[in-house]
């Protein structure tokens, strides 16, 4: 499902006084916007939860938005945990604020939160607990809290705004933020991970934690403010806590030495305390007096990521998505890609995708695209099964019912394969204990549902195959699909076709398999010591595909027997 729909049927679970929790990355939160920004005014009925990952430095993103400001947007409230021990204490914290405030709660976490583990204590939970989240209570009509027709919205918008105030103050007294009191000449504000490494970084420096830290808690910030000297504020990305505490009227600096991109490491903060006059330098080069007294290593890592060899990311050996994108580069027709692992796709050796911009743009900015007639050549809009069902069901649609004229191709590999292997609706498996395999989805069906008629299946394990069936489509003066039939090398287990290749002697080395970018396929140069003849090598990471075979026009490589 697409993360609009996951939090319309938390929505729903909630309205049925059932808590219930919505997780999703940062981008996810654009496609879920418009039922949150409604669901910020309605209320809920069981508590509702959010969980925003953002991605500083965009580790597997195509921006690196700050979703705080979805609930300044929003206004609901924000917490941000800054370890794995405060993503469990705070998460129960939060659905206790949605419902004793009747609003959906923001979690905001970051890439190193996700991705890191540390020691937790597990709560106890009350018999009272158990009883509130077990027992079904009866469903309730509550027409002036859940149509949002203008004139009940109207009302509903007001409470909401009323209901900061009574946050702000709970902001304040709850306990949540904390100030740890150390040396009054330095104060460093911060949340989530930027507290570890700021914590790491200058010990002895006072700090204001916030861990509830929408709506900022004024009169703590106040109290801090005013017993310590020298302020700054330490936060990834966008000066979000920096700009609530100067619209209070007060003095504040942050990014004047941390930039407003990419992500944050002990380091970074360092070197921005340093710029700040928290942290003073003997030496530029290594050593970093903290308060004159105490030595910190504060040697620059670049050199060693200039020492690491370069390499673009690459699809996996035997991706089943290579002999699309290496036809498509033969054919050269502009192609509209989307968010997946076939975004590389558009990297070299294979240059065969000309965007990636959101998922699910795919058919619809081929839609776009042929309709300024810029291109002799018919386009192509491409995108995987899972986003097909995430938000390209609809595009094509539209593209169906305005008679739009460019080829759609559907990489059908059966998973999710980016983010790890989840089941969608076209592998029919779902959470439930069996996962059942009976309700899935035929991309087939649903293509033809829609009114397309012409209609191709292919295999892409068959390269020749592949080029000649996206040749007859592109041919074609009428809007058409293409779906791929071969699944992920990988999931949802590792593929052994359990045959191998070999370039014989006789290759010319003309490096036409390496323009696939098969990362089993070496240069020459990457022989092993003694190897001297300027022809490739299949390593023993080959799968099996065989595409390299097919695309050897003059027939030097051949299968092991």
């Amino acid at each position: 499902m697409n993360e609009k729909t996951a939090l319309e049927i938390a929505a729903g679970a909630s309205i049925g006084y059932k808590r219930s929790m919505f997780t999703t990355k940062h981008v996810g939160l654009n496609v879920a916007s418009d039922p949150l920004m409604t669901l910020a005014i309605t209320g809920v009925k069981g508590g509702l939860v959010i969980i925003t990952a953002d991605d500083p430095n965009m580790h597997s993103s195509q921006n690196e938005q700050d979703n705080r400001f979805y609930a300044k947007f929003a206004k609901i409230p924000l917490l941000e945990p800054s370890d794995s021990e405060e993503c469990l204490n705070l998460t129960s914290m939060a659905f206790d604020i949605s419902e004793k405030f009747d609003t959906p709660v923001i979690i905001r976490i970051t890439t190193r939160i996700s991705h890191s583990g540390s020691i937790v204590a597990m709560p106890n939970v009350s018999n009272e607990y158990n009883r509130r989240c077990r027992t079904p209570q009866p469903y309730k009509k509550d027409i002036k809290k859940f149509v949002m027709v203008p004139v009940y919205a109207r009302e509903r918008h007001k409470t909401a705004i009323e209901r900061l105030e009574r946050l702000r103050e709970y902001s304040n007294n709850s306990g949540i933020n904390k100030i740890e009191y150390n040396s009054r000449e330095f104060g460093i504000v911060t949340s989530g991970i930027s507290y570890q490494y700021a914590k790491e970084a200058a010990p002895f420096a006072s700090f204001l934690k916030l861990s509830f830290s929408y709506p900022i808690p004024d009169l703590l910030i106040e109290k801090f403010v005013k017993n310590i000297k020298n302020i700054v504020v330490i936060e990834e990305l966008e000066p979000f806590i920096q700009e609530e505490i100067s619209s209070l009227g007060l003095n504040s600096v942050g990014k004047e030495y941390f930039e407003r991109y990419g992500e944050l490491t002990p380091d970074l903060v360092k070197k921005g305390l340093i710029k700040a006059g928290f942290l003073s330098v003997d030496n530029a080069n290594t050593d970093v007096n903290i308060n004159k007294n105490v030595k910190v290593n504060c040697d620059d890592l670049n050199y060693l990521y200039k020492m690491l060899p370069s390499r673009l990311p690459a699809l996996c050996s035997g991706c089943p998505h290579t002999a699309i994108f290496y036809a498509l580069k033969k054919l050269r027709v502009p192609v509209m890609g989307d968010i997946g692992c076939y975004t590389l796709g558009a990297l070299p050796p294979l240059s065969a995708m000309d965007s990636c911009i959101s998922m699910g743009l795919a058919f619809g900015a081929a839609q776009g695209l042929a309709m300024t007639n810029s291109s002799v050549k018919k386009i192509t809009g491409i995108m995987g099964d899972s986003t097909f069902f995430h938000s390209g069901i609809t595009s094509l649609i539209d593209a169906k019912y305005n008679n739009a004229c460019f080829t759609a191709i559907i990489l059908n590999n059966s998973t999710t394969a980016m983010t790890g292997g989840q089941d969608h609706p076209g592998t029919g498996k779902n959470l439930s204990l069996n996962q059942t395999v009976s309700n899935k989805i035929n991309i087939r069906k649903v293509v033809e549902g829609i009114g397309i008629d012409e209609i191709y299946t292919v295999d892409t394990y068959n390269y020749n195959e592949t080029y000649a069936t996206l040749k007859k489509a592109l041919d074609s003066k009428k809007l058409n699909v293409v779906i791929t039939d071969r699944p992920c090398v990988l999931y949802p287990k590792k593929l052994y076709i359990r045959k191998k290749f070999k370039v014989l002697s006789g290759c010319n080395g003309c490096s036409l398999c390496m323009q696939i970018g098969c990362p089993s396929i070496l240069s020459s140069s990457n022989h092993p010591i003694g190897a001297d003849e300027n022809i490739p090598l299949i390593d023993d990471s080959c799968v099996g595909c065989s595409i390299c075979m097919d695309i050897c026009i003059f027939n030097f490589i051949e299968e092991i027997k």
